[in-house]
């Protein structure tokens, strides 16, 4: 494989989770000598503008439909949801004829495949869930129309590990999902390093990640500020907003709005207790720090339902709804739980050295 080749590598806009898992495949790439330019808009881009300043980026509409409360939702959404991603091609394929990229790399961008350059999907939510047992009988229904979105991928790419020991159960290792696409497990990624702080002094006994897209990120933050004055501890809240430089105290609480890969290592690996939605790439950092957490999915997002439930019953986080959050219960609960722990080779690192054009 000849080192230099031109990438492209695009990120879905749905809170920052695309973009922080994103970070150490693009490095991985840069360290094999790729020649990497980065698509995509919002906070996401605007984190990996701060993390990668020496590359090219180049802006790419969104998709403005979201899955959310039913698979009935997502069924009639499906023309929006298929106009949305033809716009989104369209732009892709003219960023393409501009720069002539020898390979497409998508973290869960639809209309980001070319037909005559190899294309990879980064994803872990293939199979995706119903809201209840009453709607289960849709579930195969939903995975025939994501599977036509992803059948224009060469390959796909899924953050996790093989077999029965893994972080995304059914979502990833359902039986449908590995006998209909291309797929390789490339591990789970996460930007975060175990790390501690020069001045333990400073480390906080409960440190809280608000995350995910707008409107349901500010109702977390306000659930979150509002259990955090019931605890008389020393609480951080970084509020994922990569945009602002804001910090600010309210009591016992530290707000900011934005922590880099070393302050966020540091404070979350001295921290007693985390508190995080269930999304993937929130527990992916918690494997990669060895950490577990209070974990309150985002309502209507079937995705973190799931996770958090299947992880819970592994005793490996702690699980409440949001409607229902009791901190202090919670909290006092996860000392009975390990830690969420994975080992596997570095398969990341296997999967760009098979890249074959």
């Amino acid at each position: 494989m000849q080192l230099g080749k031109p990438i492209l590598f695009t990120v879905l806009d749905w809170g920052l989770g695309h973009a922080t898992r994103s970070i150490p495949i693009i490095y991985a790439f840069l360290r094999k000598g790729f020649q990497v330019s980065i698509a995509g808009e919002g906070n996401s881009l605007l984190l990996l503008k701060k993390e990668f300043p020496e590359l090219s980026f180049y802006p790419l509409e969104g998709i403005q439909v979201s899955y959310t409360n039913s698979s009935l939702d997502v069924l009639l959404k499906t023309p929006a949801l298929l106009n949305s991603i033809k716009k989104e091609h369209t732009q892709f394929m003219q960023l393409c004829d501009d720069l002539n990229p020898q390979l497409i790399v998508s973290d869960n961008r639809y209309g980001a495949w070319h037909p005559t350059i190899p294309s990879i999907f980064i994803g872990h939510q293939l199979y995706l869930q119903a809201p209840n047992a009453f709607s289960r009988f849709a579930e195969p229904i939903l995975f025939q129309l994501h599977k036509q979105f992803l059948k224009r991928f060469t390959k796909i790419w899924i953050p996790d590990y093989p077999g029965n020991n893994n972080l995304s159960g059914v979502l990833s290792h359902h039986p449908s999902v590995l006998k209909s696409f291309n797929c390789e497990f490339i591990g789970t990624l996460s930007r975060l390093k175990k790390e501690v702080s020069n001045n333990p002094e400073n480390a906080f006994e409960i440190a809280v990640l608000i995350s995910g897209p707008e409107p349901q990120r500010s109702f977390f933050e306000e659930a979150c500020i509002n259990e955090a004055k019931r605890l008389n501890k020393k609480i951080i809240i970084v509020r994922g907003q990569p945009g602002e430089e804001k910090k600010s105290y309210v009591g016992n609480i530290t707000l900011v709005s934005h922590l880099n890969n070393h302050e966020l290592s540091s404070v979350l690996t001295q921290a007693n207790y985390i508190v995080c939605r269930s999304g993937y790439s929130t527990l992916m950092d918690l494997v990669a720090l060895n950490k577990t957490a209070l974990c309150i999915p985002t309502p209507g997002q079937t995705e973190q339902l799931y996770l958090a439930k299947y992880l819970s019953k592994q005793h490996k986080i702690v699980f409440q709804y949001q409607s229902t959050m009791d901190w202090e219960k919670g909290l006092n609960s996860m000392d009975n739980n390990a830690p969420l722990s994975y080992f596997s080779e570095d398969l990341l690192e296997k999967a760009i050295e098979s890249i074959s054009y």
